[in-house]
């Protein structure tokens, strides 16, 4: 498990699952995945399914034409990394496939361009090498020796592949010069009619053999030039090619990690496709289709084992989700509820908030009598206000471990039944860390100095957390959302946390020592109020670009809130000392009963004592449980979880078949 699991765990993502199975083991199929408690059944229209499939199949067929289509051009191997697997496969592949299919197309268009240039080469180097034979022959001919209509006679020369020249050539009376070169051939013919002239074009034109023109392109020039000029286009045509080659070597190399993406999730979705359809469309097969754990794949592979099965799973844009956090946390998540279960997209922080939760109830409820009294009633009492077993063991063990907390800090402020037992724990301890009320309320410093240590502790613990709250919400912005603007928010806040209790001490002539980085001591005034003036813009800014218009004012109260947050914690000062105040006064009328009555005989004055500590300490632990328990949670769910958590997920509902004690009958009241 990972370490960080032990302040924030991952939600266990839900798989959508497919299970094919012969349809007369269906029952036994299901009635095991019910035994393990973990599959969450999707209801399917059969007709509908079958379209999906057969969509996703004809989407699978196009993305892998266009990915070979790519991949022909690529004429040296290349390796491609690929790190990262979309969790909505179908999602990526239809875009990829948008993106890449232009992509082919934009390449289909530069290969179209290509076989254009290479035969207008072919082209042109043939009738180049024609005329070099021709000018070799003879040297100071121009350009009418092969191209030229007169009054009486015409003479024309042909390019074609040398099957259809040859086929011409037996229409044609006289044939001047001709050459063979790579299945082309050119031949130059003298038409001895002019008036049969137009029905040579025809016949030419018939059997697919072109007449070049090419006095028209070239002018009447000797050969030697026209021969230059024709090398001249090649060496353009040729650079043209090049230029071709380099731009569609460029285009898909800027698409090689989309190219081999593409590939991974067309090998991975092809078969699952095809083996779908083939179970929806057959009389032998069944599917059953619903959500799996991701962790719990291998657990549904061991219940089917006896059976012949195929099972195949499909990660899901929205799917469902299970809490995934170590055992100790395991009833903690009860709280984390009440704001919603953990989307697959964010930290469940159930571990982080525990913690807090813990702190926040053990400074609320110190004391080690009525800890005591907390396990002895969630051992015997809470039985009696919640039936369900499995919530009455999660608050048990929470009952348990806060008051194991509360028995800690008890004994750091020597508190047990107040005074009553813990001035004895106070006298023992070395050195106290956490002051106690003085017995019986009567020294009025010493309680001054208790009101002034919690709400002290309490402000300071209120920065504290709130300021990491925003830092966890920075972090899940940046690494979880990849919101820029959100992380932006945060900084900001955090920045304006840092700075601001030193520009508030600086400009408005607080008494009170707020600046809790001492940054007056170590930073100019400038930098302070520098820093605070320029992180001003951005914070407006990035409340703009979140919540568009409304953010030019709504920022103000971003800013201002935070001093709400860290007031709301006084709280933890308030039940703190109302507990401890009350406990000191109980314990004075306890000492003024002994005191009255052991006057009459010791022995009554004890007795009467006793029992009365045990009534009004007992009716104090019953009117103060509740407190902690209450503002610890809202603690961490309004001043904390809402800085940093959405909760915007669904928890998995699996159909299960609990095995165990079964409870008959009612419980006598």
């Amino acid at each position: 498990m990972k370490w960080r699991y032990a302040f924030f765990s991952d939600p266990d993502t839900a798989l959508k699952t497919y299970i094919i199975v012969p349809r007369d083991y269906v029952d036994v199929a299901l009635s095991e995945l019910l035994k393990l408690g973990i599959f969450e059944v999707i209801p399917r229209e059969e007709g509908k399914r079958l379209e999906e499939i057969k969509e996703y199949i004809a989407l699978v067929e196009k993305c892998r034409k266009v990915v070979d289509a790519l991949n022909a051009h690529i004429k040296e191997q290349v390796e491609v990394e690929i790190k990262d697997m979309p969790r909505d496969t179908r999602r990526a592949m239809e875009q990829l496939y948008e993106k890449l299919a232009s992509v082919a197309e934009m390449v289909e268009d530069l290969d179209k361009k290509e076989v254009e240039y290479t035969d207008k080469l072919k082209n042109i180097t043939t009738l180049r090498k024609y005329l070099e034979h021709i000018s070799s022959l003879y040297p100071n001919a121009d350009i009418t020796i092969v191209d030229y209509i007169g009054s009486y006679i015409a003479v024309k020369t042909l390019l074609g592949a040398k099957s259809d020249v040859d086929e011409l050539k037996k229409s044609i009376e006289y044939v001047a010069g001709e050459i063979a070169l790579e299945g082309q051939m050119v031949i130059t013919t003298v038409v001895l009619r002019r008036e049969f002239l137009e029905e040579f074009y025809r016949e030419a034109e018939h059997k697919r053999v072109r007449v070049l023109e090419i006095s028209k392109l070239y002018g009447v020039e000797t050969l030697s030039n026209i021969i230059k000029r024709m090398s001249a286009e090649e060496e353009v045509m040729k650079n043209e090619l090049r230029k071709l080659e380099e731009l569609r070597n460029g285009t898909i190399k800027r698409y090689l990690h989309d190219i081999a993406m593409l590939k991974i999730l067309i090998e991975a979705e092809s078969s699952k496709a095809e083996l779908l359809k083939n179970a929806l469309q057959s009389k032998h097969l069944a599917l059953v289709l619903g959500w799996i754990p991701m962790s719990k794949r291998g657990d549904v592979y061991k219940s089917l084992r006896d059976i012949p099965f195929n099972a195949t799973f499909e990660e899901d844009p929205n799917p469902p989700v299970e809490f995934n956090n170590l055992k100790p946390f395991k009833p903690f998540e009860t709280f984390t509820e009440l704001n919603g279960y953990p989307s697959p997209k964010e930290w469940d922080p159930t571990p982080f908030l525990t913690y807090f939760y813990i702190l926040f109830f053990s400074l609320m409820f110190s004391d080690i009598g009525y800890a005591i009294g907390l396990i002895i009633g969630a051992r015997y009492i809470l039985p009696f206000f919640v039936q369900n077993p499995e919530t009455l063991k999660k608050l048990r063990r929470i009952a348990y471990i806060t008051a194991a907390a509360s028995i800690a800090t008890g004994i750091l402020s020597g508190s047990f039944l107040g005074s009553l037992i813990g001035r004895y724990i106070s006298s023992a301890l070395p050195f106290q860390i956490i002051p106690s009320m003085p017995p019986g309320l009567g020294d009025y410093r010493a309680v001054a100095n208790v009101v002034n240590f919690y709400i002290k502790l309490a402000l300071l613990l209120g920065y504290i957390v709130v300021l990491i709250s925003h830092i966890i919400g920075s972090l899940k912005a940046f690494i979880k959302a990849r919101d820029l603007w959100s992380a932006l928010l945060e900084i900001s806040m955090i920045i304006m946390m840092i700075f601001g209790p030193a520009f508030l001490k600086l400009h408005f002539s607080v008494e009170q020592n707020i600046d809790v980085f001492n940054l007056l001591k170590i930073l100019p005034r400038q930098v302070i109020d520098y820093t605070i003036y320029g992180t001003l813009p951005v914070l407006i800014l990035a409340k703009v670009k979140s919540m568009g218009s409304m953010g030019v004012t709504l920022w103000i109260f971003d800013v201002v809130g935070i001093m709400g947050d860290i007031f709301s914690f006084i709280r933890i000062a308030g039940i703190a000392i109302g507990g401890a105040m009350l406990a000191e006064i109980f314990n004075s009328f306890v000492y003024s009963t002994i005191t009255s009555l052991s006057a009459i005989s010791i022995g009554i004055g004890i007795i009467a004592g006793i029992v009365m500590a045990f009534m009004l300490h007992l009716f104090n632990l019953a009117c103060s449980v509740l407190g902690p328990y209450i503002h610890s949670l809202r603690l961490i769910l309004y001043e904390m979880s809402s800085k940093f958590y959405e909760g915007s997920g669904r928890r998995l509902n699996p159909v299960k078949v609990t095995l165990g004690t079964v409870s008959l009958g009612t419980i006598s009241r």
